[in-house]
């Protein structure tokens, strides 16, 4: 009975243990939010659970690569204690293949079996022409034939021959044309499928519940290999009435996870002719010194974009001017271009996942760029071709004949997205904007999908009609266009970021301006383009521009007339830049004669003058000045 009791004892106990084991559960859960940063992005997800008593672990499966694992916080309601939370790598659960990868792979199966199918026929009349041929002996040794069999005989052959032979001809080309076809196939599955599949990510947390209910768990972490950068359409009636401004988030990742119907945050954390005013540059007088040359501004950078060693272009890179937040991407042909801020040095980004990142240092207006494949990280496996193998079958007309195995097929996770309605494209975005210390927060109240393809999603943020103050900016010794700016008072209260625009004048696309709130205090100033109505010249007076000698001096003298005429049927306020050369030197004098009342920096020699031009109205600036120097020193005077 005691020995009975023993045991009794120890299978309860065998038992209770047992309960108290650890038990692991996989969970699968659905991206609900995202906050798309500069340069990363904060997911997301809840899932509600029903935790056992006890010690439970769970593992969060299906998720990006590319989680920051010092980000992750992990909440849950209810009775339960959160023992442990970190993050792996599953290699063995690694993303599937693209959708169009299948699809191109489908095809080519298809065409295979054509091919195969047109050979089959072709080896047939191969047989039959064969057989003709052996057969065309039609008489024997004793047999006499006589004139009409034998004629008989050779029409026969002829005709079935001559058949043969075409329909040869014929099967021959549509193999021809299938074979380039699926090479046109093979080349598009290389260009997908020459990529890396990650592992998929896993945060696993380990809980103890005192017992049994249904918990809610909140999981929020940061991803690599997301951003956003700032767009907007401006549009402009006439000068007398309000800028009005789309604000728009140009959103792209390549997570390798689709964020399907998230509620999106974004957060300032972390045509040809350029449409941008010239900018004079200080006219320092010096021996054998040149006046400045503005050949070379330019507010611009265009270029190509390839893979090193391969020249394939790279479609999707995304470029950023470092420490602002304008950004630009490559379009298909591996081709971008980017407009500048205001600044003695740029310096541009060049990031694209699996490639090491790339800073160049902007002093050319083409920089074309080629970018390394990363080594580092996430011992990714690099998939040749998608298991395409070229078959040990040499094909006479068509060579080696590649095919696709079968090896690494399967679905791939791909989602279709349908674009909205035309009529809800201008409806008003809902949003919220929350203002905090360090930045921005603009909180979309409409779902968004944006799938992980590395492809720009624009996303409407909000519509501004913002008063605006309208004046023209000249600078004829560079460009005697007259350029349109808008002067925005108090532009912090729209919280706008540096970044390209769209100009559009009475609905014309008139091309793209930059928004450069990097050097902006109280007034944002933004250029809106050129406008041909105001006619302006800049000529030299030779009557007043000469050279007189006085003893060991040289005395030059120069004499610029510059015109104005508006040619507007409404009055215009008109800023016009001149300079005059500033000396370095004690043995040489500037000395000004006429400026017209503009009012000139003594630092810099630049002058500003104010106008305001009445309908069809004209102005006439004068812009004289002298310099006397040593005569037998060389000195450029413009």
């Amino acid at each position: 009975m005691k020995k009975l009791g023993i045991l009794l004892f120890a299978m309860f106990w065998l038992h209770q243990s047992f309960a108290q084991q650890n038990t692991e559960k996989k969970i699968s859960s659905q991206i609900k939010n995202v906050t798309v940063f500069l340069n990363n992005a904060q997911v997301t997800r809840f899932k509600n659970i029903t935790v056992s008593k006890g010690e439970t672990t769970l593992r969060f499966t299906g998720m990006s690569p590319f989680i920051n694992p010092k980000s992750i916080q992990v909440s849950a309601t209810g009775p339960l204690m959160i023992l442990s939370v970190k993050h792996e790598q599953n290699y063995k659960d690694k993303n599937t293949r693209p959708a169009a990868l299948v699809t191109l792979e489908n095809k080519y199966f298809a065409l295979n079996d054509q091919i195969s199918e047109a050979k089959t026929r072709l080896e047939i009349i191969d047989e039959e022409i064969d057989l003709l041929q052996r057969n065309k002996n039609i008489g024997g040794k004793n047999q006499v034939l006589t004139a009409q069999v034998l004629k008989s005989m050779a029409d026969y052959y002829a005709i079935k021959m001559s058949e043969l032979k075409f329909k040869k001809l014929k099967h021959q080309k549509d193999i021809k044309k299938l074979q380039d076809q699926k090479a046109v196939l093979l080349n598009q599955i290389k260009k997908i499928s020459d990529t890396k599949i990650y592992p998929s990510g896993e945060i696993v947390v380990k809980v103890s519940a005192e017992k049994t209910f249904s918990s809610k768990f909140k999981l929020v972490y940061n991803v690599s290999h997301a951003n956003w950068y700032p767009t907007y359409d401006i549009r402009l009636k006439n000068i007398n009435e309000p800028l009005h401004v789309t604000y728009k988030a140009n959103v792209k990742q390549a997570t390798q996870k689709d964020w399907n119907k998230v509620m999106l945050s974004f957060s300032s954390s972390n045509p040809t002719q350029s449409n941008e005013i010239p900018h004079l540059i200080p006219y320092r007088l010096g021996y054998n010194t040149a006046p400045p040359v503005y050949g070379n501004h330019f507010k611009k950078v265009t270029g190509t974009v390839t893979q090193a060693g391969i020249g394939d272009p790279l479609p999707g890179v995304n470029i950023t001017v470092k420490g602002t937040s304008i950004g630009a991407s490559t379009d298909f042909d591996g081709k971008y271009q980017i407009m500048l801020p205001d600044g003695s040095s740029n310096t541009l980004v060049f990031s694209y996942l699996g490639f090491q990142t790339v800073e160049i240092p902007v002093n050319s207006p083409v920089i074309n760029v080629k970018m390394e494949e990363s080594r580092e990280a996430l011992q990714e496996v690099v998939v040749s071709a998608m298991g395409i193998q070229e078959s040990d079958d040499y094909d006479e007309d068509m060579g080696y004949s590649p095919r696709v195995s079968n090896a690494l097929s399967g679905k791939a996770a791909g989602v279709k997205i349908k674009g909205r309605k035309k009529a809800e494209k201008n409806k008003p975005i809902p949003l919220d904007r929350i203002e905090k210390q360090t930045s921005v927060y603009f909180d979309i109240k409409r779902p968004y999908t944006v799938p992980s393809n590395n492809q720009v999603k624009q996303v409407p943020i909000i519509n501004y009609d913002i008063p605006t103050d309208y004046e023209y900016i000249t600078v004829p010794k560079i460009d005697t266009n007259a350029f349109l700016t808008a002067h925005i008072k108090n532009w912090e209260q729209y919280n706008l970021l540096s970044g390209e625009a769209n100009v559009f004048i009475d609905g014309t696309s008139v091309g793209k301006t930059l928004l450069d709130t990097g050097f902006a205090k109280d007034t944002l100033q933004v250029s809106l383009g050129v406008d041909k109505g105001i006619h302006i010249e800049r000529k030299l007076d030779k009557k007043f521009t000469g050279r007189k000698f006085l003893g060991s001096k040289r005395t030059d003298t120069r004499k610029w007339r510059i015109i104005i005429k508006n040619n507007k049927n409404q009055a215009v306020n008109i800023e016009v830049h001149d300079q005059v050369p500033v000396s370095d030197r004690s043995d040489v004098e500037v000395e000004v004669k006429d400026l017209s009342g503009g009012k000139m920096n003594t630092e810099t020699g630049e002058v500003i003058w104010h106008l305001h031009l009445a309908p069809g109205k004209k102005k006439e600036l004068i812009l004289h000045y002298a310099v006397k120097h040593p005569k037998y020193d060389s000195l450029i005077i413009e």
